[in-house]
């Protein structure tokens, strides 16, 4: 099975699995929105460069305690990074959001979904001893992510508007199959999630 034929099931399997899920749960659904910047590197690295990007998406509710939240989410984004690469994401992430104090509350979320990276510099092939630009639409890519994030509910209300602070390390493959098969890159995302749907 080659790459694109595999990469197009995870991805239909993915569309499934979110529509059964919405199918299924029929609460009030946030708006979320984040501008964030990414840069190629694992966490914890000493500064993160600016390379923008905007995401938005919804939150589907499993469960809900006073204190505890299960859900799952649906993004689609977009970023540029300079000299690299832009990005167009759809993925999902499963999420645990637990009560800290008072309106503050942590998210812990795993994501995977489908990532498509568009050259941002020129590329080229060898043809017939002579290399031409090598005209490109992007490549499919895999993506798989993590999340740590702060929450803070505007009112008391179960539905009330939140602003967040997420950390997000994602991985993307199959980057370069000869030195870089796996890339990392790490995000950081400010937003407000609004009840909207």
């Amino acid at each position: 099975m080659n790459r694109l034929n595999y990469l197009s099931i995870m991805f239909l399997s993915l569309l499934m699995f979110i529509e059964t899920s919405m199918a299924q749960i029929s609460k009030i659904k946030p708006l979320t929105i984040s501008l964030f910047t990414v840069g190629t590197q694992l966490p914890g690295g000493k500064n993160l460069p600016i390379h923008p990007g905007i995401e938005l998406g919804t939150e589907f509710k499993y469960s809900k305690s006073e204190k505890t939240k299960w859900f799952q989410t649906v993004k689609v984004g977009v970023y540029h990074h300079r000299y690299s690469q832009t990005g167009i994401q759809l993925y999902s992430e499963i999420g645990y959001r637990p009560t800290i104090w008072n309106r503050f509350s942590g998210d812990v979320k795993l994501g995977v979904g489908y990532l498509h990276a568009i050259p941002d510099l020129q590329q080229f092939k060898l043809e017939n001893g002579v290399y031409t630009k090598s005209k490109s639409l992007g490549r499919s890519q895999f993506m798989a992510s993590v999340s740590l994030g702060i929450g803070y509910n505007l009112t008391d209300s179960p539905e009330s508007k939140r602003i967040f602070i997420v950390t997000q390390t994602f991985f993307q493959t199959p980057f370069i199959k000869s030195y870089v098969p796996v890339l990392p890159n790490s995000a950081l995302h400010i937003g407000i999630s609004i009840p909207f749907f």
